[in-house]
């Protein structure tokens, strides 16, 4: 009995060095090449045509996207903590969904069209859809995973959704060949 009791305890113990042990995170592929700079450019692209006075055409694409898209720390933070979402990052959410249902477009040959929104609590929904077909459909909760802070977080999170979105719409193919997406009745 003694002997298991001392098991037990070992195995309870902490580190002798008194190390933080980090959980293991499982990492994530990096995304396509491709894809990750047909994004990046895509993404340029819409911002440029915002800029209607061009102040930022001399900038390169990373530049742009980093001066125009992405949130600033204090907005990361800001959000962190009372969960209310900026106005940047309000704007940040329905540009990378436009982005990424443009692409989806472009890749499917299909009209794709995208609609998303976030109110000032963080609570929005992102959805790319084709006809009657909901390809992509994104909740977001508290801002989750808005704001983005950093262009390969961007990416990742975009090449993600637009992978979905194909896989869907190949996996419905068949069924909307006959008709089309517009047909499809459930």
């Amino acid at each position: 009995m003694d002997q298991m009791a001392n098991e037990v305890a070992c195995a309870n113990e902490q580190p002798a060095d008194n190390a933080q042990v980090r959980p293991k995170r499982r990492s994530k592929p990096a995304p396509d090449p491709e894809k990750a700079e047909r994004l990046v450019r895509r993404l340029n692209d819409l911002l440029s045509a915002s800029d209607y006075f061009g102040r930022y055409a001399s900038l390169t694409p990373e530049e742009k996207i980093a001066k125009l898209f992405l949130a600033s720390a204090e907005d990361k933070a800001q959000s962190d903590i009372n969960c209310t979402a900026s106005d940047e990052v309000r704007r940040q959410v329905p540009v990378l969904f436009q982005a990424i249902a443009s692409l989806m477009e472009e890749k499917s040959g299909l009209m794709i069209q995208s609609s998303a929104e976030i109110n000032v609590e963080g609570f929005g929904r992102g959805l790319i859809y084709s006809g009657r077909i909901i390809l992509v459909m994104k909740s977001l909760r508290a801002g989750f995973p808005f704001p983005f802070t950093s262009l390969e977080k961007t990416v990742a999170y975009g090449v993600a959704c637009l992978d979905e979105g194909l896989a869907f719409l190949d996996k419905y193919k068949e069924q909307t060949a006959v008709h089309g997406l517009l047909s499809l009745e459930g």
